[in-house]
């Protein structure tokens, strides 16, 4: 079962970071580690195994469907297993700094201290913070996930291809957003991966745009950047479409952003530093004047969620980590030019043994539609 295994990789991410148990409660590393879709809870796991705690509202689905032991989550739940012999012997616990609230963390940290004046004087437990640990864990897919990830990237892809089809005078930027998400729903996907982008002409210049009532007029470009999550898992993908004669500028600048695109997917293989990969993109845009136009990171990471571990920067902490195969990640170089429009395109590929597999699967020559 791919949980178990998920379990142990974080049992060795224990033993690295000297700790013996860890917390994990935010949602989607419980899902990732579970299976189980929960609103709350807490997994305890530790070198010698896992055990969940959820209130009543789960309880009876979380004992016919865990792959650990399951118990009644209650205000003392925590306080009385560390007092048990099994909590006893805990000399380190560790929790996620980066999604524990500082509320949580004081009321953890209180219980610490109370346990060490009383019943652990002998035997003080130290509470450890960890950022994150769950997100290193969940860069690298399996096959499952990979596959998950490939029906999302199909849908999504037919979704563009829906919207294409929608492409005429008088359309509006928020009625194409609202159809796309109605046949999406109706093609089996959960929700959108986000709000999506789609901006005429001018509103391209802004990268997260939010659609309008603006109308679509010939002559202008469509930059749309789409996304639908299926089975807990999100495709992302930007293309452009020209709605007639296509503006010069636009597409020069277009063709400039395709061209850091494919230097950059050239690099993706393992071993592939990502501050490279970076690097050669945006110094391709910069030798062609666009440098500063060139706002945001070459990329992400994606799964369960649509921004994952890694962001495709060459800036610590990510420019020195290295493609690793089974990574997903998104290559999406873009050129905007405010009062005049904006170009990105963009790609989800998984990364191999020997190089990537295009999840995508759709071309990023320039489309024209009259």
């Amino acid at each position: 079962m791919p949980f178990l295994l998920r379990l142990s990789n974080l049992q060795s991410l224990l033993s690295q970071s000297a700790c013996d148990a860890i917390i994990i409660e935010n949602q989607i590393d419980l899902y990732y580690l579970t299976g189980l879709n929960l609103s709350s809870g807490k997994l305890l796991a530790s070198k010698n195994g896992a055990f969940l705690w959820v209130d009543n509202r789960y309880l009876e689905l979380c004992k016919r469907h865990s792959p650990y032991p399951v118990m009644l989550l209650e205000e003392s739940s925590l306080s009385n297993w560390l007092k048990e012999p099994a909590g006893q012997t805990m000399q380190t616990l560790a929790f996620d700094s980066e999604n524990t609230t500082y509320s949580h963390y004081l009321t953890l940290q209180s219980l610490i201290n109370e346990l060490n004046a009383s019943s652990r004087s002998s035997n003080p437990l130290n509470l450890l913070p960890l950022d994150n640990p769950v997100k290193k864990l969940r860069m690298i897919k399996g096959q499952e996930e990979i596959g998950f990830l490939k029906e999302a990237a199909w849908l999504g892809s037919q979704g563009f291809d829906y919207l294409c089809s929608l492409i005429k005078e008088g359309v509006t930027e928020s009625m194409l957003s609202t159809e796309l998400e109605i046949f999406w729903k109706k093609g089996g996907g959960q929700a959108v991966s986000f709000e999506p982008i789609i901006a005429f002409g001018t509103n391209s210049s802004m990268p997260h745009y939010r659609s309008s009532q603006a109308i679509l007029k010939k002559g202008q470009a469509i930059l749309v950047d789409i996304g639908v999550k299926y089975q807990y898992y999100h495709s992302d993908m930007t293309r452009m479409i020209f709605f007639g004669e296509p503006d010069p500028k636009i597409l020069e600048i277009y063709q400039i952003a395709l061209q850091a695109q494919k230097k950059a997917l050239k690099l993706c293989r393992p071993g592939t530093l990502i501050g490279d990969l970076d690097k050669v993109a945006r110094e391709w845009i910069s030798s062609q004047g666009y440098g500063p136009n060139f706002t945001h990171s070459l990329g992400h990471g994606i799964g369960l969620e649509i921004h994952e571990y890694p962001m495709l920067r060459n800036k610590p902490p990510f420019n020195t980590l290295p493609l690793q195969e089974g990574m997903v990640i998104t290559i999406e170089p873009g050129i905007y030019l405010p009062g005049i429009g904006g170009v990105r395109i963009e790609d989800t590929i998984a990364i191999t043994a020997k190089g990537y597999h295009n999840l995508t699967e759709r071309s990023t020559d320039p489309l024209v539609i009259e």
